[in-house]
């Protein structure tokens, strides 16, 4: 099914509704467009930002809405439809046609679209709405519509901070170490001690300074005692030797 037979179905759809319930007539388009939100946004260069793209009825009554997006400097990333919207041609990043049908249709303004995009190179970059058709009660509205242009740029250069060269570290000079002089340390000499002249006419005072000193011995007062002993047994053995002998010569 082409996209005319599409467009067709959806417009005879339409009439077939209105025949039903008893409305009929031409409708007043003016001012009916579809459009892109934001319209102006300025981004940097990768980044990942989505737009909404929607329809403006001022007041009219819009059944469908048909069209395609082109996408200028941006990377499509997804589109994804409405939930109180019914399409009839599923847009894809690939295929960005879509034919949307709105149930009972509508006279306020309502989102069709939300679409993912990267950001290309620095620069301006836009989603574009082409062949446009705002469909309302059998006949068509309009094809007027908003781009939405944006602002690229460039990814900032990270700052290099320049660390400043070192200052060279100076070195304090050491001030030599004065020696202090040590002053020859004079001997005094020492005065001969002058040995005193013993006069040779002092034998006794020679002998006493040069003789060691004899320590005399202690008497013992039984030594007497013991040798009168001994002469008394001598004078009692004589005795007897004595008396002996002149008993012998009697």
């Amino acid at each position: 099914m082409n996209m005319k037979n599409i467009k067709t179905k959806i417009i005879l759809s339409a009439i077939i509704f209105l025949s039903v319930i008893g409305f009929g007539g031409t409708v007043d388009a003016a001012g009916a467009y579809l459009y892109v939100s934001p319209a102006t946004l300025t981004k940097t260069t990768g980044n990942v930002f989505s737009v909404s793209v929607g329809i403006n009825t001022s007041g009219s009554k819009v059944c469908a809405i048909e069209g395609s997006l082109v996408f200028n400097n941006l990377s499509c990333q997804s589109i994804t439809v409405a939930s109180d919207a019914m399409a009839q041609s599923l847009p894809t990043c690939s295929t960005p046609y879509f034919l949307i049908g709105i149930p009972n249709c509508t006279t306020l303004g309502k989102i069709l679209l939300t679409v993912s995009v990267k950001a290309g190179s620095a620069g301006t970059s836009s989603v574009v709405p082409i062949g446009v058709d705002i469909i309302g009660e059998g006949a068509s509205l309009g094809s007027a519509s908003i781009s939405g242009i944006y602002t690229i740029n460039a990814v900032p250069a990270p700052v290099q901070v320049e660390k400043p060269p070192a200052s060279p570290v100076e070195e304090t000079p050491v001030s030599p170490v004065e020696e202090t002089p040590v002053s020859p340390v004079e001997e005094t000499p020492v005065s001969p001690v002058e040995e005193t002249a013993i006069p040779s006419s002092s034998p006794a005072l020679f002998d006493v300074i040069t003789q060691p000193e004899v320590k005399q011995p202690q008497k013992d007062f039984l030594t007497p005692i013991i040798a009168g002993i001994g002469i008394l047994i001598i004078v009692i053995a004589g005795y007897i030797i004595y008396k002996k002998r002149k008993r012998e010569i009697v």
